[in-house]
């Protein structure tokens, strides 16, 4: 998944505001490959009937887009973090682990809405499949995002 390289990149580009807009734009396109992606690979692991489908990807989209709302939230506070790294004071770590663990919450919160969309025209079984997989990947993001980040001073 490209989008995980550019996160690394974040904690190198803080401060010129033309590198902030390239990254920018390298983030955009990644998360735009990184989508396309998890699309095909839920396409790949999931096996549809033609009006299960018809309303799964509109539902998907909706769901795809509120986790990208808040991965931005996600994206900032590693930006925070960056910015904070060399500084860091308690006062701004408890500010940062209290916003991760909204971020985290606010994800579950997401995810939860998403099956409970999606059961409404699904069999239980295939809305478990479809999170298990969804779970899945997001694990390989934080499993990245984990090894690239430095733990703080």
């Amino acid at each position: 998944m490209r989008i995980l390289s550019i996160f690394a990149l974040l904690l190198t580009f803080t401060t010129a505001a033309f590198a902030q807009s390239a990254m920018d734009e390298q983030i955009a396109l990644a998360r735009q490959s990184a989508n396309a992606d998890r699309q095909a690979i839920l396409m790949g692991n999931m096996q549809f009937k033609a009006d299960e489908a018809a309303e799964f990807w509109p539902a998907w989209k909706a769901y795809r887009a509120a986790s990208k709302a808040n991965g931005d939230r996600l994206l900032n506070l590693i930006r925070d973090f960056a910015m904070n790294y060399e500084s860091m004071t308690d006062l701004k770590a408890n500010e940062l682990m209290t916003d991760y663990f909204s971020i985290r919450m606010q994800d579950l919160v997401i995810k939860q809405q998403f099956a409970k969309k999606i059961d409404v025209f699904l069999p239980a079984q295939k809305v478990m499949r479809v999170i298990q997989i969804e779970n899945k990947l997001d694990a390989a993001i934080q499993m990245q995002l984990a090894s690239e980040i430095p733990l703080t001073r």
